[in-house]
């Protein structure tokens, strides 16, 4: 009799598949589709960051063409297996136009997009950031933080990005204008920045953005010693037909603006400080000269506007003071009572009803 002994199989169930060597082949297939997955996805990293770094080259030979040179110190791409991440040192940004070169220098950007929605971006900026102008005209600014996020759509043939999306967050900004060296004309300083910019969908904006922008504890100081400081400014509005300010002498830019209807909107800018607040709305335009127009309303609470408008401030005329303090329309806002001044911007001319207020230069030089 044979004593060997072999389990018995269940009733029509087949035994395992052996490959060589006696290896289960369905233990095989997991680790199979693991690793050709893996293939996979490195060959779709490597080959997005290649066409990221390509795209960026691309970028930089466009701007070259434009007269606008980008260059980094030093440049790595990394961030395998999930990120696309360049970082580039000591980036310096230079611009030449009309006789004049600005450079634009910082000590590093970071750039972080995710491997499955390369288009949106993530920068991170360290400063301090420096503005320099030939003529010696700088603008110099520092932070502790500074993030932005974009949604960037694929780069088009003229080179240009189309950013549909952008938001910037920064801590405790500091800038300072400074027009000859060792003279600061204004100095800005803040707890927090914001900017939240969107491709409009708003009638009135075609070819525009949204934009709201917001500052806590915003305080400006001026060349004479002057320090005029907020709790928070806050600003909601947009403008159209932008892409005409892409490129040009800023001349150029605002008269071609002008000329495709480019308008300013104002849904609100909002001022509040102590228990003072003033909010401005309205929208204006460029006229044949390239001085703005168009209608303002400005409404306030808890804040006397004549010693806004006196010689203090806006310098205006005994009569101006007078007709602003008793022209005012009674109000409410955000359930307080205030009052509401209707000025419009005609033919260089700031006017409160009949009266002149202020002259209002040109923009264009025209």
């Amino acid at each position: 009799m044979n004593s060997s002994h072999h389990p018995m199989m269940p009733a029509g169930e087949k035994p395992p598949r052996l490959g060589h060597g006696g290896i289960a082949l369905g233990a095989v297939w997991p680790l199979v589709l693991v690793l050709v997955l893996t293939a996979i996805w490195s060959g779709y990293w490597y080959v997005g960051s290649a066409g990221a770094q390509e795209g960026f080259r691309r970028w930089q030979a466009r701007q070259a063409e434009s007269g606008r040179k980008f260059t980094c110190g030093e440049r790595r791409h990394g961030g395998f297996p999930f990120r696309f991440e360049m970082y580039c040192d000591n980036p310096r940004f230079e611009l030449s136009h009309d006789g004049m070169t600005t450079v634009i220098r910082a000590k590093a950007v970071r750039t972080v997009s995710m491997a499955y929605t390369p288009n949106q971006l993530i920068a991170e900026f360290v400063g301090p950031l420096y503005i320099e102008r030939d003529d010696g005209a700088v603008v110099e600014s520092a932070w502790d933080i500074s993030r932005m996020s974009m949604h960037v759509a694929p780069i088009s043939e003229d080179g240009r990005p189309e950013i549909t999306r952008a938001d910037l967050e920064t801590t405790n900004p500091l800038i300072n204008i400074i027009p000859q060296p060792g003279r600061t004309v204004a100095s800005y300083r803040a707890e927090a920045f914001q900017m939240h910019l969107r491709k409009s969908e708003t009638e009135g904006r075609e070819g525009g953005y949204d934009l709201a922008v917001s500052s806590k504890a915003p305080v400006l100081q001026l060349a004479d010693g002057r320090v005029h400081g907020a709790d928070s400014v806050d600003f909601i509005g947009g403008a159209s037909h932008l892409k005409t300010l892409y490129s040009g002498s800023w001349k150029q830019r605002l008269t071609d603006w002008r000329n495709a209807g480019g308008i300013l909107s104002i849904d609100a800018a909002r001022f509040a400080i102590g228990k003072a607040l003033a909010v401005i709305d309205g929208a204006l335009r460029l006229d044949g000269h390239g001085r703005p127009e168009g209608r303002i309303n400005l409404t306030t609470a808890g804040l006397d506007i004549t010693k806004l408008a006196g010689e203090d401030m806006l310098g205006l005329s005994g009569l101006a003071v007078f007709s602003i303090g008793a022209l005012g329309s009674p109000v409410e806002i955000e359930g307080r009572p205030a009052s509401r001044l209707g000025l419009r911007v005609q033919d260089g001319t700031l006017f409160l009803g009949p009266l002149g207020l202020i002259q209002v230069p040109s923009l264009t030089g025209d």
